[in-house]
């Protein structure tokens, strides 16, 4: 554990702190827009009249009217704010010798000295914990993805948890609430841009929700993503305890997982009705529905729509079209 404690220290690196206070003001703000929808406007912490854009996961700096301030509730330009708003001004106002948390992202904070806020930035891998008034690893941290966002937000804004798919945040009373697209009869994950929980295989996502795949065993397991067909888990051999933390892995492009078989197998050999276009761009590819009749349009790796041969032809993946040659695919086969 790292503690930003030392004052001398930190006075002697006040210059370079406060140069990169000028800079990070300027930042694209990726590490936060990358949570929210496209169009979301967040002020930025420490001001009453800038505010930050967030698109494709990148952030804008703006500037309101001289005369207005942002208002984080309505999300616009205002020429009054209500007294309640939070972190409106100078974060360390009335402070000397403290650091307070940056509530945009979780490794950033602020150095109070004589009422001046400089930023400051955690080693790699470590949140700041306010009132630990430390650096901590991000597994012993509170921070959830960033530091008492709501605050700043309107109630009902919805965002990504960062390191689950199946999993989001709801702004409720200036407090984040964790919610699941899991029940005990889907697994599905959240769609930043709706607002809702959709089919996996609609989002493109890298963190695949861990919940329930592993189960007690004395030999390693993989076990399928539940969302991709190249992806999997390596579920560890703990003998008497299921592995909370397996590691995912993939499959190379073109090949999907077996976990019949358990081994990478090529995709015209497996059945899979996840995501049939992770790894294959821009394409046409077979479905393993309706007995090789059907097939998938892909783009950007994405599933944008499945059809079906006319009469009673058959989809040709080698071909990318359909044909009244009766076709066999091992991924389609005499499977509905």
């Amino acid at each position: 554990m790292m503690k930003p404690q030392n004052i001398g220290i930190i006075l002697a690196l006040l210059a370079c702190l406060a140069s990169f206070s000028a800079a990070s003001s300027a930042g694209d703000y990726e590490e936060l827009c990358r949570l929210f929808k496209n169009g979301t406007l967040i002020r930025k912490p420490g001001t009453c009249h800038q505010y930050i854009e967030c698109f494709d996961g990148e952030g804008t700096l703006k500037t309101c009217p001289s005369d207005q301030s942002f208002d984080s509730n309505k999300s616009k330009c205002v020429e009054t704010l209500e007294n309640s708003h939070l972190y409106c001004g100078n974060r360390c106002e009335g402070k000397d010798g403290v650091w307070v948390s940056d509530p945009t992202e979780c490794h950033k904070y602020f150095y109070c000295s004589d009422g001046v806020s400089l930023a400051g930035m955690c080693p790699v891998g470590q949140h700041f914990e306010e009132t630990s008034q430390s650096c901590l690893h991000g597994l012993d941290s509170n921070c959830v993805d960033v530091n008492n966002i709501c605050e700043i937000l309107p109630d009902k804004t919805k965002f990504r948890k960062d390191d689950d798919c199946a999993y989001y945040y709801e702004c409720k009373n200036g407090n984040h609430v964790l919610n699941s697209c899991i029940d005990s009869k889907n697994r599905k994950y959240f769609d930043v841009e709706s607002g809702s929980c959709v089919e996996p295989n609609k989002i493109d996502c890298a963190s695949h929700s861990k919940l329930n795949v592993c189960s007690a065993s004395k030999t390693a397991v993989y076990k399928s993503d539940g969302a991709t067909c190249r992806g999997y888990f390596l579920c560890k051999a703990l003998e008497i305890v299921a592995d909370l933390d397996p590691i995912w892995m993939q499959c190379p492009e073109g090949y999907f997982f077996d976990e019949d078989l358990q081994v990478c197998g090529k995709a015209n050999t497996v059945v899979c009705t996840h995501n049939r276009c992770d790894g294959r761009g821009t394409s046409i590819v077979a479905s393993s529905t309706n007995n090789c009749h059907n097939y998938i349009r892909c783009v950007d790796n994405k599933q944008v729509e499945e059809e079906t041969c006319h009469f009673d032809h058959f989809f040709d993946e080698t071909i990318s079209a359909c044909t009244s040659k009766i076709i066999y695919d091992k991924c389609c086969d005499g499977r509905d």
